[in-house]
């Protein structure tokens, strides 16, 4: 099912037996106080797999919420792990700690990398669809289009401060 599907009917699938739950692209569960989360957490399985190919790297708290999922118990309270792992580690670079976290959570995750898995992979398969715009639709893109260009332009003397604002 989606995760929205799960979300939004919970009742029926909380009320179903699993063997099992597999959670693809996992990464919509990462936010230990959404909705999804929570119900992929409630969820009674005997065992829980997250699988994503969404690098784990924007915080601490996301592998917190993955674990809480797969491995509950592991670390049972989310503000202790934030407190005694991710702020020092994440604030303060405590490589010590890091290292602490890596061996606990080491038996439960396996990464692979890129040049891992591109033998496992399909081919890239791309279609490119052009799509004229009207004359009217064209005018109105192109207004906005030169709007953000001139913003964008405007970010470039400092790159470092503004890089989200420009990316986005």
């Amino acid at each position: 099912t989606s995760y929205t599907l799960l979300r939004l009917d919970f009742e029926s699938y909380g009320a179903l037996p699993w063997a099992g739950l597999v959670l693809d692209e996992a990464q919509y569960v990462k936010n230990h106080h959404s909705k999804a989360h929570a119900c992929a957490r409630k969820v009674a399985a005997p065992f829980k797999v997250a699988i994503t190919g969404t690098p784990m790297e924007n915080n601490l708290m996301e592998l917190w919420s993955l674990l809480s999922i797969t491995a509950p118990g592991l670390f049972p309270n989310p503000e202790r792990f934030k407190e005694y792992y991710a702020r020092p580690i994440e604030k303060g670079g405590n490589t010590e700690l890091l290292g602490q976290l890596r061996r606990r959570i080491r038996p439960l995750i396996m990464r692979r990398t890129k040049e891992q898995v591109a033998a496992d992979l399909p081919e890239k398969q791309e279609q490119v669809l052009e799509v004229e715009l009207h004359p009217r639709h064209r005018k109105v893109y192109q207004t906005h289009l030169q709007r953000e260009r001139q913003k964008v332009l405007g970010l470039l003397e400092d790159v470092n401060h503004n890089r989200f604002t420009i990316l986005r």
